[in-house]
């Protein structure tokens, strides 16, 4: 325990200082590698392009740190065109990186600052929480500039955004950034649509207000569960919200014999019995993987993937074990494979997966594998078994990335090359595609559907499929509620 003698504001002080300024070492340090390493391999080989080297060099410092790419651009481009009195204050400790990246965006293309008017935004910045930095800065500019505010207006026009991050446990966080008023405005709808809610003293306020910017967004009033006589929203009055999702069950799950967990298309994993619940007044179609057996290599008509019709709702078993099997063998094979990247990674990299032709064992190439573009059916398939680009860290989801042939796809001779089958396509977003196609990172499917991603150093990092699969026995039960009839408009991107 400490003694509180010990304990003084002074040293408090010294320890933020110390902290900010050893994350400031990360964040300048990850931008000179990153700059290092794009003027060494530009010298050695003038024909490459250094935006793409650059990329290439990010990406390492992202998957090195667990921090998304995006993170390492802006450090990057932070430490490039901050002016030297905030670099170095930042350096040493005394600017938190919140307050480092406002005060450098802030005078970013400001003409005329004196040396002392960056002090003067720098002695403002240390004393203020980081929410008021941006206005203090703002403060200090407009007695330089009087058209400042101006022009800060203008910047917060341009700058309009909608941002949707996935969190843990199944939530999600919906972001919007603009101009005040316009954001004022929006939440005056949102308390208005409130107060118009079921006033029950058992609703907390703030979900209160999600169930009302819900409603503002999507037109629909939510219904209102509650007993109350006095209820001024009752939910035999009210429509019920119209919810379009895609859940995907393994076949054994969804007959109550196993325990897998559902997966939300898009999103990520959901309990089993949560899963099931959803589907209560859910249509559902089958989706199916053949099984590898000698009668496939004799069948060149069989489609490795295949959907049933769509059947109304109403079957929704309720029994099943809660533990995943599959999912245990595949973490007990990344746990070997992390093993052998630590102790021998000359070994790790001989190591073959179980089909390197990108052939999925097969002898004879099911319907739709020698076409470039995928069916519906295989879309569907791969995207749930990857939520995500398989790049490591990476969050884009997978209906908005390239579908990648991870063994190439040889259009002069596509019974020679890589086959549009499951096994052999994986999605990738378009910068993470970008560093495969040009051979900077390496990717490779082992068992199980892990991806092996290899940095140009030779760094080894694994992806795992967030729906694990077994082979080509595996069966899928989709799950949609309401799903329009044609499915949703495809807007994947098709590319090798």
């Amino acid at each position: 325990m400490i003694e509180l003698d010990t304990v003084t504001v002074e040293s408090l002080i010294a320890d933020k200082t110390a902290a900010q300024a050893r994350y400031a070492a990360t964040v300048l340090h990850a931008a000179e590698y990153v700059e290092t390493v794009t003027l060494r391999e530009l010298s050695g080989d003038h024909t490459l392009v250094p935006d793409d080297v650059e990329a290439s060099a990010a990406a390492e410092v992202a998957a090195a740190l667990s921090v998304s790419g995006s993170a390492v651009s802006e450090w990057r481009a932070l430490s490039a065109s901050a002016r030297p009195a905030v670099r170095e204050a930042f350096a040493a400790g005394r600017l938190a990186y919140p307050a480092f990246r406002t005060v450098v965006r802030s005078l970013a293309g400001v003409p005329g600052l004196t040396e002392a008017n960056v002090q003067d935004i720098l002695t403002a910045a240390q004393r203020c929480t980081t929410g008021a930095v941006a206005a203090a800065v703002d403060r200090i500019l407009a007695r330089v500039d009087p058209e400042w505010h101006r022009t800060a207006r203008n910047r917060a026009t341009a700058e309009r955004t909608l941002t949707v991050r996935r969190l843990a446990r199944g939530q999600a966080e919906l972001r919007l950034r603009g101009p005040q008023e316009q954001i004022a405005a929006a939440r005056r709808a949102v308390v208005g649509t409130a107060r118009t809610l079921c006033q029950a003293k058992h609703v907390p306020a703030s979900a209160r207000l999600f169930d009302a910017a819900v409603a503002t967004l999507t037109g629909e009033r939510p219904a209102c569960t509650c007993t109350m006589p006095e209820c001024s929203s009752p939910g035999g009055d009210a429509e019920k919200p119209r919810m379009l999702a895609c859940i995907v069950l393994d076949a054994a799950t969804a007959a109550g014999l196993a325990g897998e967990p559902g997966h939300l298309v898009g999103w990520g994993p959901v309990p089993a019995d949560v899963a099931r619940a959803l589907a209560a007044d859910a249509t559902w179609q089958a989706l199916i993987t053949d099984a590898l057996t000698d009668d496939t290599d004799t069948r060149p008509d069989l489609r490795e993937v295949r959907r049933s019709r769509r059947h109304p709702p109403g079957w929704t078993p309720r029994g099943g074990e809660i533990r995943s099997r599959v999912t245990d063998t595949v973490d007990t094979h990344l746990r070997e494979l992390r093993m052998l990247a630590d102790r021998y990674p000359d070994d790790l990299a001989r190591r073959r997966g179980p089909n390197p032709d990108g052939h999925g064992g097969r002898h004879i190439p099911p319907a739709g594998a020698l076409t470039y573009r995928p069916s519906d059916a295989v879309v569907m398939a791969v995207t749930t078994r990857y939520s995500s680009c398989v790049h490591p860290g990476c969050g884009v989801p997978s209906a908005d990335c390239d579908l990648d042939h991870i063994v190439p796809f040889d259009h002069s001779d596509p019974l020679r090359g890589g086959w549009t089958i499951i096994d052999n396509l994986e999605p990738l977003c378009r910068h993470h595609h970008g560093l495969k196609t040009r051979g900077q990172w390496t990717y490779r499917a082992l068992e199980h559907g892990i991806i092996h991603i290899r940095d140009p150093r030779g760094r080894d990092y694994f992806t795992a499929p967030e729906l694990p699969v077994r082979g080509h026995s595996h069966s899928l039960e989709e799950r949609t509620l309401d799903a329009p009839k044609d499915g949703p408009e495809d807007t994947l991107r098709w590319s090798a």
